[in-house]
């Protein structure tokens, strides 16, 4: 059997980390969020999510890859054989959201090639939904190829497999520019932001607390679940990662620096966005609430709409603000690909890793080459509701009751323990067997009776079951064939 690779040191795997924790959800996601559930109330549940589920759930993840070596199906597999399909069910989720993903990089791909010249300046709207996009009226209207995203898609295929066809030494040199580009990109668009008339009024939204909503269950609802998903927790990636370190690396003191830079990552993005918006709100005489927008219109209809309205250095901020947008979302890319290859090449060790992640692209391109036609932005976001607002959360409750009552004296929390400086106690073993089941299963049940009285965004019931609940439910014989078709 070949040996087994691993990052060049502790340093390059953190960055990986970071990489794929601090995606596009810092971006869009986190500021929409902090604005609807008031402010700096929000930054402070966020805080506290971090700590009491997004590091004990991180070591969990890190260090089950560490201690075993393996990828997520065959790492719970040690704790028992039959576990191993709750590896494959978030294998499977993850593979899902990598083809819906790459459609959003190829978004941010024509996005790049027209911020030379502020192509989208005279309707920022028109551009995204028609030229790009081209929208279908909706979900049952497929409406064709949208040549823009797909040409945009395939060269982001292209792009992500000169990152990852050597494995892990070609993710260790990508990471150390694609991690860190977002954090001098920030600070670029950070020092811009603050200098722009009218900023203080939008980081005053951002950041002043709305202390009675810290009395609003949904405010932790929502941070809790902005944890989870982004630090990319339950994807099989951080097992994948942690199984590529050596076995004795610090878990716990990498997994507080983890959850630190993707917390930087999301701050940054939250000042970046409100100064901007603020600016915005005052160029244009309306209030800030008039301009605010969560979810891709924020990165690519609201921003370049602001990018078009400052009063200088126009396309070089279109342009580092979209290389930006291509560079967190590679490192999350690459991060899900690397959850499925990591696995599927300890089991054919002598396939060629190029191969492996030829024939991966071909399949997750193939899936994904739906979400470029003019109903793909409806695809997606059923898809993307379902896959992280469900399949997600029963993957994370499963794996910590997995690891919390059935992995046999406190096996785990020792390893990690006889690794790290920082020593887990009792509050992380009541956290992975107590909290975060039981604040999971809130969740998941509060979700559940939302949507029974109002079906998600509206949409059609045959598309919600079709596109969003049908992909879910087979996610599990997915896996269990692929185990069958993997197996030796």
């Amino acid at each position: 059997m070949s040996k087994r690779l691993h990052w060049p040191n502790r340093w390059i795997f953190i960055l990986a980390a970071v990489g794929s924790a601090a995606g596009l959800g810092n971006l869009w996601r986190f500021p929409y969020m902090a604005y609807e559930h008031g402010g700096g109330a929000f930054v402070l549940a966020l805080i506290i999510a971090n700590i009491v589920i997004g590091i004990p759930l991180l070591a969990l993840e890190v260090g089950m890859g560490q201690m075993t070596q393996k990828g997520a199906p065959d790492a719970f597999a040690t704790i028992r054989k039959s576990f191993k399909y709750l590896g494959w069910f978030a294998m499977i989720g993850g593979l899902i959201v990598l083809s819906y993903y790459m459609a959003v990089m190829g978004w941010g791909v024509n996005y790049l090639a027209s911020a030379f010249q502020l192509g989208w300046s005279a309707d920022p709207s028109g551009f995204f939904f028609g030229d790009v996009l081209n929208l279908s009226d909706g979900p049952g209207i497929i409406g064709g190829i949208s040549w823009p995203v797909f040409t945009g898609f395939i060269i982001a295929w292209v792009i992500l497999y000169f990152c990852v066809w050597k494995g892990v030494e070609s993710v260790s040199k990508v990471v150390k520019w694609s991690a860190t580009l977002p954090f001098v990109i920030l600070a670029i668009l950070l020092v811009r932001a603050l200098t722009l008339d009218g900023a203080m009024e939008g980081l005053k939204v951002f950041l002043i607390p709305d202390w009675p909503a810290l009395q609003d269950p949904m405010l932790w609802m929502a941070a809790f679940s902005q944890v989870f998903f982004s630090l990319t927790l339950a994807f099989g990636v951080m097992i994948a990662y942690g199984s590529l370190n050596n076995k004795k690396v610090d878990i716990t003191g990498s997994v507080v620096w983890i959850v630190l830079g993707n917390f930087l990552v999301s701050l940054m993005s939250g000042f970046v966005v409100f100064g901007t918006l603020g600016y915005m709100a005052l160029t244009q005489g309306v209030g800030i609430t008039e301009v605010v927008a969560g979810g891709p219109a924020l990165a690519f209809v609201v921003f370049p709409q602001a990018i078009t309205l400052l009063p200088a250095l126009n396309s070089f901020v279109a342009v580092i603000f979209f290389l930006m947008v291509l560079t967190l979302g590679i490192d999350s890319a690459f991060s899900v690909f690397e959850a499925f290859a990591v696995p599927l090449k300890d089991r054919f060790p002598k396939l060629s890793t190029k191969k492996l992640s030829l024939i991966l692209s071909a399949v997750a391109m193939g899936l994904g080459v739906i979400f470029t036609t003019g109903a793909g932005l409806y695809y997606l976001d059923i898809v993307d509701h379902f896959v992280v607002n469900y399949g997600f959360v029963i993957v994370g409750i499963l794996e910590a009751i997995a690891v919390g009552w059935f992995m046999k004296g406190d096996k785990l929390k020792k390893y990690i323990n006889k690794t790290s400086k920082l020593q887990l106690g009792a509050l992380w073993s009541f956290a992975i067997k107590f909290f975060i089941p039981g604040f999971l299963t809130i969740l998941l049940g509060y979700t559940v009776y939302t949507e029974i009285n109002a079906p998600y965004e509206g949409y059609p019931m045959w598309a919600l079951l079709c596109v969003g609940v049908l992909p879910l439910a087979l996610a599990p014989f997915i896996g269990a064939i692929m185990d069958k078709m993997t197996s030796k």
